[in-house]
């Protein structure tokens, strides 16, 4: 199961409402997180069907709403669509801003911009306290607790 060119532009828009850009920071829309949820959806497919059912409810209740389409609103009635339907879908949205947080705080673009250094925890690790071996005295006094295979 797929996005097609106009779910993802839907994503865009939304996550553009999720995350909007601020501060020198880009939206998440603009970012480019929509590509992520479709790369997420494509291995889950319960995740595809529930990102898809959700994107169509909130075209829907655009229409409903607004009569227009959700690109078309403006962003106090895109929040407002967004809100109701989150009341409505609520393991929806919860997915939905998970997986867009991820996206989006995972992306080199946005770590870089936080001032982070842009790489994988290993094989460099995290920079830890050295070891201190009072923390494991009690265990130490209290000898073998196992048996022997």
């Amino acid at each position: 199961m797929s996005f097609s060119e106009e779910q993802t532009a839907l994503a865009s828009g939304v996550l553009d409402q999720l995350v909007p850009g601020r501060a020198g920071f880009p939206g998440a829309g603009e970012l480019g997180v929509a590509q992520h949820l479709v790369s997420v959806a494509a291995s889950k497919p319960d995740l595809a069907r529930l990102l898809l059912d959700g994107l169509a409810s909130i075209e829907s209740a655009s229409r409903r709403t607004h009569s227009a389409a959700f690109a078309d609103l403006t962003d106090d009635q895109k929040v407002q669509v967004l809100r109701a339907v989150e009341t409505e879908s609520p393991q929806f949205f919860t997915m939905l801003v998970r997986h867009s947080y991820a996206g989006y705080y995972s992306n080199p673009r946005v770590i870089e911009m936080l001032g982070l250094e842009v790489r994988p925890p290993q094989p460099l690790g995290f920079d830890l306290e050295p070891f201190d071996p009072s923390t494991v005295e009690k265990v130490r006094e209290r000898g073998k607790v196992w048996r022997d295979a």
